[in-house]
């Protein structure tokens, strides 16, 4: 009798304990937090292919149909604009991260870059980690006291985008200081070589590209 009630007794303590951490289990599921891609950094982590490559994307080679075709169908973002002559939009998990396409004359993709607003920094020695350094250096919209420069890499078909002080006496002759932890607030993706940098209607105007020489002041 006594054996029968100690049994009971260990039973009833073990169900309690199932209980217990069937309950405990559940309540951290129901508050795991989704994680959603992070679109600003996957196409240097976890690129679907090389620059100038982006999703597929590539430019210079891909029809704006196509283009289009895989931005609706295999992203999750919410195109804002769409015209004969590009896409805007914004991911749809990450707003504050988003993109633009824009095409040339005969509707093949041209440029496409992509930016964040969002609190996650995406670094100049990041992004040199994985690509090395920029073969060039360009401020090109001086103004305020700031300068929005490229870090050129024409072999690749990609430029980034800086927005940095100019402590240069005007804005025709900037002063600029590139550092490992400057933020990138831009990424392009173009056709590869200079002369498809060049061609870029904010660069017709612009002065000999200076060499990269390592971080610190330019020129």
């Amino acid at each position: 009798m006594k054996r029968s009630m100690r049994l009971l007794v260990l039973f009833g303590l073990l169900t309690i304990l199932g209980v217990s951490c069937d309950s405990t289990n559940t309540d951290q599921a129901s508050v795991t937090p989704e994680i959603s891609p992070n679109w600003w950094t996957t196409w240097l982590a976890q690129p679907v292919c090389k620059p100038p490559c982006w999703q597929n994307i590539t430019p210079g080679v891909t029809p704006l149909e196509e283009a289009v075709s895989i931005l609706e169908n295999t992203l999750e973002l919410t195109i804002t604009f769409k015209s004969e002559h590009g896409v805007d939009w914004a991911f749809a998990r990450n707003e504050d991260e988003g993109g633009t396409l824009k095409t040339s004359q005969d509707r093949i993709v041209r440029t496409i870059w992509l930016g964040s607003r969002s609190d996650k920094k995406l670094f100049v020695k990041t992004i040199a980690a994985s690509y090395n350094d920029p073969e060039y250096v360009k401020p090109y919209d001086c103004r305020e006291g700031m300068c929005i420069t490229a870090l050129v890499y024409p072999d690749l078909g990609m430029f980034l985008s800086v927005f940095i002080e100019n402590t240069g006496k005007d804005n025709d002759s900037p002063q600029i200081e590139i550092l490992p932890d400057t933020i990138v607030d831009r990424v392009y993706f173009i056709e590869p070589g200079t002369e498809s940098f060049l061609t870029l209607l904010q660069f017709q105007e612009a002065e000999l590209l200076m060499d990269w020489k390592g971080y610190g002041e330019y020129p």
